[in-house]
């Protein structure tokens, strides 16, 4: 398993090498029901991309992960989210039965879903945008 701050740091070390120096991370309490690991803001200051990041152990565990992440990045005034869940698998082990749990949750949301496995990457729905 991967440390979640080390993920996020990670991530947000992406972002900055794509030029988007507005970032923020970990924002919801407990008792909201949104949470965003990292987050970028527009020009205005408004929460542009969320972004909720899930290390996966297991092909069968996208499942459970890709519906807690769908939850976790209902926060209305944010203009898009993603979930990127880290897939410790080759991409060969996905079923048709997970990767339409993965689909459902992404529409559901209205999120874009980027699975990344060993060997290779899904993103969900294909043209879905993962960076501002």
């Amino acid at each position: 398993m991967v440390p979640a701050a080390y993920m996020a740091l990670t991530h947000a070390t992406e972002l900055q090498s794509r030029g988007i120096t507005h970032l923020g991370f970990e924002f919801g309490k407990e008792t909201d029901p949104w949470d965003l690991d990292v987050y970028t803001r527009d020009a205005s200051g408004d929460i542009d991309y969320g972004y909720q990041l899930k290390d996966v152990n297991s092909i069968n565990k996208i499942k459970d992960r890709a519906s807690s992440a769908a939850k976790q990045l209902q926060y209305e005034p944010m203009r898009h989210g993603v979930a990127i869940l880290d897939v410790h698998q080759p991409i060969s082990r996905l079923t048709s039965k997970v990767f339409a749990v993965a689909e459902r949750e992404a529409r559901k949301s209205g999120a874009t879903f980027l699975l990344r496995f060993e060997d290779g990457a899904i993103t969900i729905p294909p043209n879905g945008s993962i960076f501002p």
